[in-house]
């Protein structure tokens, strides 16, 4: 069923708000945030080969059929059965360059539909021992990228859980200027942006994700 849009010029008066009071006229740092073009996926990660959890998860990660979440440009979670209460779907950005010791702002549109959502912010620096097994938290090499180890994560306060309506989750937070990693100091290099959905539920589910937005913010005076 196609979700309520009853609301739809409301919803986009407070969006363009919000996006005024954050900086919304600023560069999103995130390639194809908003899912455009033929390939609407290009700059996100879909399969995760080295992640036992999410080697399958490429099928479950769907461009919204034009028209069921209204005009939008929507990325569609959609978890077969068994998925959503053991490991659940994952999407993620390609890593960009990060600015350390730079304060940042995240924002994602989110409608759970009858799920739940985590969204995280990471940030990676170069791993010193790329031949260690390649996890969650280690990356391999790829697209002129080092093999890289996470070394920052700020969590997104979580949207709304099986909500039909569309939400924004979003927060500030400051990359570290420098990281112990192998008890050696180095700074963060990239930033990647993720969300998870889960559910308690053996059955399938689905949930809608949009506008994903990350921006440098000025530094106060």
């Amino acid at each position: 069923m196609p979700p309520n849009l009853s609301t739809t010029a409301a919803f986009a008066v407070f969006f363009l708000t919000a996006a005024l009071a954050c900086g919304g006229g600023e560069k999103n740092l995130l390639p194809n945030g908003g899912f455009e073009g033929k390939d609407a996926l290009h700059g996100w990660l879909t399969v995760f080969p080295n992640e036992e959890f999410y080697q399958a998860n490429g099928p479950y990660v769907k461009l919204a059929p034009p028209g069921e979440v209204g005009g939008r440009r929507a990325v569609l979670l959609d978890l077969p059965p068994g998925i959503a209460g053991n490991q659940g779907g994952k999407l993620e950005s390609v890593p960009v360059p990060v600015e350390p010791g730079a304060t940042y702002h995240i924002e994602v549109d989110c409608m759970t539909w009858d799920l739940s959502a985590k969204i995280h912010a990471e940030a990676w620096s170069s791993d010193p021992h790329p031949e260690q097994k390649r996890t969650i938290f280690r990356r391999v090499a790829a697209d002129g990228r080092p093999a890289l180890m996470m070394c920052y994560r700020a969590q997104v306060p979580s949207p709304p859980g099986n909500s039909k309506v569309w939400s924004r989750a979003g927060r500030d937070f400051t990359v570290p200027k420098t990281v112990v990693v192998a008890g050696k100091d180095q700074q963060p290099e990239f930033i990647s942006v993720k969300v998870v959905n889960y559910g308690a539920t053996i059955g399938p589910g689905k949930s809608y994700f949009a506008n994903f937005r990350l921006f440098r913010l000025a530094p106060k005076p």
